[in-house]
């Protein structure tokens, strides 16, 4: 069995995970600090939201993990998935479900139980993680092209059987993100129904961020890609434009 596979089988008991064997102890250590900061986060937002939501925290991370085992087990075993049996895996193991979810559980005060298992919430998530997964595939091509690791493009190259090459496949795919940017764009400011507004710029805001991270290369997995942008935002001081007395009288 996997470290990652392990992992996931501590997830499946969660709260009987002290029944599991684990596979190593690092294993366990990285189970016990995940178990440890959702049950705390969850905590968080049960006292924001008046009302236990830990359960559907851990139902999300546990939604995330079975997807990374899955194409954990895909290049362990070499095996090439479709297009579409990659993508259905690859948006969730992006990661943003259990992101997102903690984050409008501390912004919204009232988060109702139907609101996160509406459509219109479901097609927000799968629209933010789509492109979310096809920035950080197109800036990890190289990278995950040498280590065997499926790739959007790789795979839409393999399966055109010699249709496509890789700029156009790069090309499909910066079309394919800016559609699912509009469309997410769309949705958050449509008249709202049943996902408040707050809500629905969170999910805007962290396309937006996705966008800053991928932009040039993968800013997230660099170690000083962004540091410019960190210290920028954290430790720099604001620097606001003047216009001198003789420029405002010039223009007059």
């Amino acid at each position: 069995m996997s470290h990652l596979h392990c992992f996931a089988n501590g997830c499946l008991r969660w709260d009987q995970h002290h029944q599991v064997e684990f596979y190593s102890e690092q294993v366990e250590v990285v189970f016990s600090a995940l178990y440890t900061t959702v049950k705390q986060i969850g905590e968080m937002a049960s006292a924001v939201q008046n009302l236990d939501v830990t359960k559907h925290l851990d139902e999300t991370w546990l939604h995330y993990l079975r997807s990374a085992a899955t194409e954990a087990e895909w290049r362990r075993s070499e095996y090439v998935p479709t297009v579409e049996q990659y993508m259905t895996e690859a948006v969730t193991s992006f990661g943003m479900g259990p992101i997102i979810l903690t984050s409008l559980y501390l912004v919204q005060q009232k988060l109702e139980n139907h609101i996160i298992k509406d459509p219109e919430y479901n097609e927000l998530l799968k629209l933010m993680g789509t492109c979310g997964r096809l920035l950080n595939d197109t800036q990890g091509f190289e990278r995950e092209s040498s280590d065997g690791k499926a790739n959007i493009i790789s795979l839409r190259v393999l399966h055109s059987e010699g249709s496509m090459s890789i700029e156009a496949a790069q090309e499909a795919i910066q079309e394919s993100i800016a559609s699912c940017r509009r469309d997410l764009l769309r949705l958050v400011v449509r008249e709202e129904r049943v996902v408040p507004r707050p809500c629905k710029d969170v999910f805007w805001r962290f396309c937006k961020t996705a966008h800053l991270f991928y932009c040039h290369t993968d800013g997230f997995s660099s170690p000083k890609e962004m540091l410019c942008t960190m210290n920028a935002i954290f430790r720099e001081p604001l620097k606001l434009q003047t216009t001198s007395p003789l420029a405002v009288q010039s223009q007059k």
